[in-house]
């Protein structure tokens, strides 16, 4: 029978209680007299020097125990007739034993027993608690859940589930002691009934036993009682309808009928909650099995064995140390059997089993460690997924029993079961495998049943179709094995072509032979997708090169901008599964539900994969036959992969990603917690030794209207003082604040606040304890002060249990007192948040973690520390603060540790850890996990063992360690005071000789008598007798100033940086600076130069305004002062200017060609949207692309247009107007808009504005046109483009070649232009200068003509300043080469004093002819000429005052056209003009 399968099962604990509590036994008349005293066990007298030697026959004294035992009737008589309570002094226990047992009694027990059970406080408990083994319980309050009331009913007995201490627990002769071999008697007989509940015995009707004969044994009354009961089933059918209803009205209230199903589950009061504290199991172990209805059974080595190996395999490869694979082994092993066989907690593994999981280096010797902390925890996890695979195995089990499957590949499958998706494959292999048998049998039963897959191979199967299959070669099974484990099936060819064979098996539903070959591909492919080792070798494949490829969707295109968390991952390709590191995974699936993400998972080199799975299918054949079936067997692989292997892998993927990131997120979070709780108090100097004396100060929200509070606790964490103040701007308010800490002389002074408005008080308390620790003695300690870090104290100064600790103080002053505690015991502040815990960010995805998990992991974090340190119970009684600890001691939980504390509280006080089980507050398994982590302070004549970290099992070996110390022999050790006097001699005056122990000798010959080590254990010992319960923690550190400016700002470098754009709002202006305010409060400081671009001389107020908010840039940050320097000028505020320091780094896979290949063809389906929904309201107006545009003007006259959508967008127009056969100008035309809805108000082309599209056509397109027309009919025009042109020239200064000649002709490439090609003479290079049509003139070298008459002269004049520039320079070096010919040694004139040389004479008005050949081109256009410059007006050059070089030689159909001086206006404008035709 299991704990589960009754719910009348009560624990040892409870049974002491109940019996505790009905029998009060009397002391002497002496006792009674005494005012004041409790209750004892026995008297203390001074007997104890006339005591005989004890026996050391620890089963001699079991036996005679157990003699003790009172009978149950006996018993109740003297409950009823014989007891009355008593009281005695304090400091005293309680302490209750039979009335029978006088003083003669109890004296021939010591000298039969060697017990010592009158004097010592330990034994007598023990004593008393083997009395309470057999006697029946009472009815109480815990017992409300009882179905059976009103009479002492016991319970059935318990599947026997024995718990027995391990050899290496038990000292036996080596080091004893008789009160510890009765508590280690004890503790192992309740390991051996605490997993399967107490056996109470099961009690028969009493009319059924008066009506039995007598003799008959109880074996044949319980058969009896099973199968008839015992007469109350029927006792309805004895008594009217309404008397029975009458009577089942009339039950006992219970708590459900009190309070709702909600109230008892918060309060932890329900059915269930009071099983949790009764099965002797640590709690957090049943909790994780919490509906599982798991039975806490002793497992067998062999099991024990199969699951180290399980767990070594999986925690392997995350193995960091170099140990060898069979010590890994054992000590994988071992802790597994902490776990399942012992109930052993982590915390206790760690300090208690370190033995065997630690090793000693043969040549240092020192520690080396096989398994660490963490790797505890990660057994601790793998035992919970262990016992889930034997769960789903043994579900297969049963399912292939349930429908008798026996088959040799499912049984070699189902041997090597290793993962949950192994029983998946099996389980899917089998439903296909075996669909008709298991429908068959499915449709003899009733209910609900199973879905069977309906595979197309059972379709195909009774056809002749299927004749074709074997010819594929290999089976799906030899095709796994040869994939998975390279095995050497060959696969033999057909001697006929596939299709030949397949006409021969048509059939009418494979009426052709493709549909065969169809047909039997699609079994074959489900055949493998179904194989086990098939999915294990992809699976294999997958999680070594599967890759993750991340797109966003339509939404998640426009979504995830370039601030948006998602950002790096917006494009993924080819992301290896093993580079997801912190839990980002989480966040990619996040945006796939939310719509704005795809993510897929894939092969990386996939088509390299499918052909590596062919080399294990596929033949070597190398005929044509062979080829055309190895090209039907890569179809079937093909389709095998993307119909089933790759969707399966996906989902398999997937998930196996999540829950890695979970764990990820999981575990980096509780780092995070135990980095904040793994700190010691602060400490100084004089305050090293304890926690230190602090004073917190808060101004809350920090406005006028919020006073200022303090508060002083003391080192034990009470609270001393309070003072509330009102605004610290008031001088009176500091001076009393300065009087408060001079007064009170704190270690040190906290500070906080709701927000940025603290760094005043930081301020004004900075002045203050410099002055005071300037003014102090040198006797004095100086203060310091401190920004407390408040996340913890937020979150308790509005909870439920600050208003119930404090519940008159103001929300500020319990903020202050958190504050003040967060320096005393960091620990303390997040033990008592509970599931407040989460709302503390400590991982940037924890939140898309299931809370209940990520709780789970950061209670580890707790659960370390708490542990690591302790808990004074006596101190928890009377403190809810430190009791919010209790729950994480190790082997407690909420339930068991409250019902603790509720039991020392009834007892007063709590003087012994032994207490703990020898008077019923815990049974014997939790005692084990717990007793070593909880603490006895201050309490008079306690062992001081009870203050150390060792547990009470290693108490003996203690005391044998502190007096081979002091060298004292174990007969001097012969009773508890005196040993207690030697441990706590060393402890307290010689710890230092422990050092000259030889442990190595002690771990030795504990070694070789008990087989178990204990090397690792008595270096603990030493340790802790040296230092009781020394601080494990890290030492406290002062923030830095960039922590404290987080702190006190809320802002970090993700939030605010050099360079930032962020809003202030101006508070003052005070002449050439502004003050401002950022969101964060932080304060801001804008000086003129930087307010704004304008740098003329002024004030800030001429420019900003009061309670103006604006973007500014930070320019500097000043973390001491809290102050930052702004910018709001408008070139340092442009908009998304800190774009790039804002936005997140990208992923190392992040695809950014593919990203640009989306956005480019997303830019042209929006321009493409907007040219077809474009409406202009223009006769001219065609919704056309260019093309659409040339096509209709092909023929249409010369200079006809069309206005037409622009591909540069909404806000760009386009004029497309044909300038000649074939060539087409298409000209870019800006809208200027008030916004995106309103019709245009002005069309600009470059620098020139247009009121409307009809003044744009008349004076620019027309105007154009007009002088492309005036060009083209000059006579030096010529076409057929440059090589037209060309050949023209060439002609003519073949007939005159010293003649120069030049010609015009369209240019090639760029409509609108124009080529001036020109010779100089024959022998000269064709020059081109290009020429821009412009709607006033023509423009070339950067100067505007008119007209085409103007445009020849203007080149003409080019020309002649370039013969002009080289008949200077030739003049020049003619010179130079007189000068450097002129004889050595003859001086100038000048320097003979004489007058000065003349001037040469200014050169003739006429120019030289230029010299043989021409002049050539100018030299910075030689040969080819740069794109055409952009257009600009520019001033006719000076007309030469010299005379002109003869001109080119050219024909005038006229004499040539006077110089205009002046344009000629635009034609006048009208509203429309139609296209003109030639």
């Amino acid at each position: 029978m299991s704990m589960f399968d009754s719910d009348n099962e009560v624990t040892l604990t409870q049974q002491q209680r109940q019996r505790r509590t009905n029998r009060i036994v009397t002391e002497d008349d002496e006792d009674d007299s005494e005012e004041g005293e409790e209750v004892g066990f026995g008297n203390d007298s001074d007997d104890d020097d006339d005591e005989e030697d004890e026996d050391e026959d620890e089963e001699e004294a079991r036996k005679v125990a157990e003699g003790f035992i009172v009978d149950d009737d006996e018993e109740q008589e003297d409950d009823e007739d014989d007891t009355m309570p008593t009281r005695r002094k304090k400091k005293r226990r309680a302490e209750y034993y039979d009335e029978e047992l006088d003083e003669e009694d109890l004296e021939l027990l010591e000298e039969n027993t060697g017990l010592k059970l009158r004097n010592e406080p330990e034994l007598k408990r023990l004593k008393r608690g083997r009395q309470l083994d057999d006697q029946t319980r009472t009815k109480t309050s815990m017992d409300i859940f009882s179905d059976e009331e009103g009479e002492d009913e016991q319970q059935a007995a318990a599947e026997p589930a024995p718990y027995r201490r391990r050899d290496y627990d038990d000292m036996g002769d080596f080091i004893a002691d008789e009160d510890e071999d009765d508590l280690d008697q004890l503790i192992g007989d309740r390991r051996r009934d605490e997993v399967g509940g107490f056996d109470d015995g099961r009690k028969a009707g009493k009319d059924i036993l008066d009506m039995l004969p007598e003799g008959i044994s109880e074996d044949v009354l319980m058969d009896m009682y099973d199968i008839f009961g015992d007469g109350g089933d029927y006792e309805y059918a004895l008594y009217p309808d309404d008397q029975m209803e009458l009577e089942e009205d009339r039950h006992e209230p219970q708590l459900a009928d009190i309070f709702e199903p909600s109230e008892l589950a918060e309060r932890m009061l329900t059915e269930e909650d009071e099983k949790i504290r009764n099965i002797d199991v640590p709690e957090r172990l049943q909790m994780r099995y919490e509906g599982l209805h798991k039975k806490f059974t002793e497992p067998s080595m062999e099991e024990i064995q199969q699951e180290g190996i399980w767990v070594a395999r999986q925690l392997g490869p995350r193995q960091e140390h170099a140990v060898s694979s069979e010590e890994f082994l054992t000590a994988v092993t071992y802790v597994v059997g902490f776990f399942t066989k012992e109930f052993l907690e982590v915390p206790y593994i760690k300090d208690h089993r370190r033995d065997f999981f630690t090793s000693i280096d043969a040549t240092t010797g020192a520690t080396v460690e096989i398994l660490s902390e963490q790797d505890l925890w990660e057994i601790y996890d793998l035992d919970f997924k262990y016992h889930g695979l034997q769960q789903r195995k043994k579900t297969l089990r049963d399912f292939l029993t349930r429908y008798d499957i026996d088959d040799e590949y499912v049984r070699e499958a189902e041997s090597k079961v290793d993962r949950t998706e192994d029983v998946t494959d099996i389980l899917d292999y089998v439903n296909c495998k075996f669909a008709t048998k298991i429908s068959a049998a499915q449709a003899q039963k009733k209910g609900p049943k199973r879905p069977v897959v309906k595979s197309f191979a059972a379709l195909m199967a009774n056809t002749p179709a299927a004749s074709i299959l074997p010819l594929f070669g290999l089976t799906a099974r030899q095709f796994g094995e040869n994939w998975l484990e390279s095995k050497s099936h060959f696969t033999e060819d057909a001697k006929v072509a596939p299709l030949e064979e397949a006409e021969a098996s048509t059939t009418e539903q494979f009426p052709s032979a493709e549909r065969v070959l169809k047909g039997a591909r699609m079994v074959l492919a489900q055949e493998m997708a179904l194989d086990m080792q098939v999915r294990k070798a992809a699976r294999r494949d997958y999680e070594a090169n599967g890759v993750i490829n991340v797109r966003p969707t339509e939404k998640g295109f426009t979504a995830i901008d370039d601030l948006h968390a998602l950002r790096p991952f917006k494009y993924v390709s080819d992301k290896p599964l093993a580079s997801f590191k912190n839990g980002e995974f989480l966040a990619l699936l996040k945006g796939e539900a939310d719509g704005l993400l795809t993510v897929s998972v894939g092969m990386y080199e996939r088509d390299a994969w499918v052909k590596s799975m062919g080399d294990s299918y596929l033949s070597d054949g190398t005929s044509t036959v062979a080829d055309e079936w190895n090209h039907e067997r890569g179809l079937v692989l093909q389709q095998a992969v993307d119909d089933h292997l790759a969707p399966l892998m996906e989902k398999h993927i997937r998930e196996r990603l999540r829950v890695a990131a979970q764990e990820t997120v999981c575990k980096q979070a509780a780092q995070q917690l135990y980095a904040k709780v793994n700190t010691g108090p602060f400490r100084t100097s004089e305050s090293r030794h304890g926690q230190p004396r602090v004073i917190a100060v808060s101004n809350g929200d920090g406005d006028n209207k919020s006073p200022t509070m303090a508060v002083m606790l003391s080192p034990r964490g009470k609270v001393k003082d309070q003072l509330i103040l009102g605004n610290l701007r008031d001088a009176r308010e500091l001076v009393k604040l300065e009087q408060f800490i001079h007064e009170r002389r704190p270690h040190v002074v906290g500070v906080a606040g709701f927000n940025a408005q603290v760094r005043h008080v930081i301020k004004y308390l900075t002045g203050i304890i410099q002055n005071i620790n300037h003014a102090r003695d040198s006797s004095q300690h100086a203060i310091e002060l401190v920004v407390v870090d408040d996340e913890a104290a937020r979150l308790y100064k509005n909870s439920k249990r600050a208003h119930e600790e404090f519940p008159d103080s103001p929300e500020v002053m319990r903020y202050a007192i958190a504050l003040a505690r967060r320096l005393q015991n960091p620990l303390l502040e997040y033990t008592g948040l509970g599931r407040d815990l989460l709302t503390i960010r400590f991982q940037p995805y924890q939140h898309l973690v299931n809370e209940d998990i990520l709780l789970a992991h950061l209670e580890r974090s707790l659960i370390s520390v708490v542990n690591d340190m302790g808990i004074d119970i006596n101190a928890a009684v009377h403190s809810p603060h430190i009791a919010s600890a209790l729950p994480y001691i190790c082997g407690l939980g909420p339930r068991k540790a409250h019902s603790i504390l509720k039991k020392v509280e009834v007892m007063g006080e709590l003087d012994s850890r032994n207490s703990l089980v020898m008077d019923g507050m815990t049974a014997a398994n939790t005692f084990v996990n717990c007793a070593s982590f909880i603490r006895i302070r201050d309490v008079d004549g306690a062992d001081i063992l009870d203050d150390t970290r060792i547990h009470p099992e290693d108490y003996e070996l203690a005391r044998k360690m502190a007096g081979d110390a002091l060298e004292i022999d174990e007969d001097e050790m012969d009773d508890f005071s005196s040993k207690v006097a030697v441990v706590t001699r060393v402890v307290k005056e010689y710890p230092e000789r422990l050092n000259d122990l030889i442990l190595d000798d002690y771990a030795a010959v504990l070694r070789e008598q008990y087989n178990a080590p204990k090397r690792q254990i008595l270096e603990h010992i030493k340790l802790e007798l040296q230092g009781p319960y020394h601080d494990r923690r890290a030492r406290y550190a002062m923030p830095t100033m960039d922590q404290v400016f987080s702190m006190v700002t809320g802002e970090t470098n993700e939030t605010l940086r050099v360079s930032f754009i962020v809003p202030a709002k101006v508070m003052a202006l005070r002449g050439r600076v502004a003050n401002c305010v950022l969101d964060s409060g932080l304060d801001g400081i804008i000086s003129y130069d930087y307010a704004t671009d304008d740098h003329g001389a002024g004030n800030v107020d001429e420019v900003l305004s009061v309670g103006q908010t604006l973007n500014c840039k930070v320019l500097h940050i000043d973390r001491e002062k809290f102050v930052v320097e702004l910018s709001s000028r408008a070139s340092d505020t442009q908009p998304g200017s800190d774009l790039r320091l804002r936005r997140l780094p990208l992923d190392p896979y992040y695809d950014e060609n593919a990203e640009k290949k989306v956005l480019a063809e997303k830019e042209k389906q929006k321009r493409k949207k907007d040219r077809a929904n474009r409406k202009i309201n223009h006769p001219l107006f065609r919704p056309m692309q260019h093309k659409e545009a040339e096509d209709y003007l092909a023929t249409r006259p010369v200079g006809d247009l069309v206005i037409r959508p622009s591909s540069k967008g909404t806000k760009h127009i386009a004029i497309t107007w044909k300038v000649a056969e074939g060539v087409y100008q298409h000209i870019n035309v800006i809208e200027e808009k008030p916004n995106a809805y309103s019709a245009p108000t002005r069309f600009l082309i470059g620098d020139q504005a247009f009121e409307d599209l009809d003044e744009l056509i008349v004076t620019y397109v027309e105007a154009i046109a007009q002088k492309v027309d005036d060009l083209i009919s000059h006579p030096k025009f010529q076409l057929g483009g440059p090589q037209a042109l060309d050949d023209y020239l060439d002609s003519l200064t073949r007939a005159n070649p010293k003649k120069s000649e030049y010609g015009f002709c369209l240019k090639e490439g760029h409509p609108g232009y124009f080529d001036l090609a020109f010779k100089l003479n024959q022998k000269s290079n064709v020059t081109r200068w290009p020429i821009k049509v412009l709607p006033d003139g023509y423009r070339m070298q950067k100067t505007a003509y008119p007209n085409v008459d103007d445009l020849i002269n203007g080149f003409k004049r080019l020309q002649q300043s370039e013969a002009k520039k080289r008949y200077h320079q030739q003049q020049q070096q003619q010179q130079q080469q007189q000068r450097s010919s002129r004889p050595p040694g003859r001086p100038s004139s000048s320097q003979h004093g004489g007058p000065p040389p003349q001037h040469h004479a200014p050169p003739p008005h006429h120019m030289p002819p230029p010299p043989h050949g021409g002049y050539g081109p100018p030299p910075q256009h030689h040969g080819s000429y740069p794109p055409p410059p952009q257009y600009a007006h520019a001033m006719r050059p000076p007309p030469h005052h010299g005379m002109p070089p003869p001109p080119l030689h050219h024909h005038h159909r006229g004499p040539p056209p006077p110089p205009h001086q002046n344009y000629p206006p635009y034609p006048p404008q009208h509203q429309v003009y139609p296209p003109r035709h030639h």
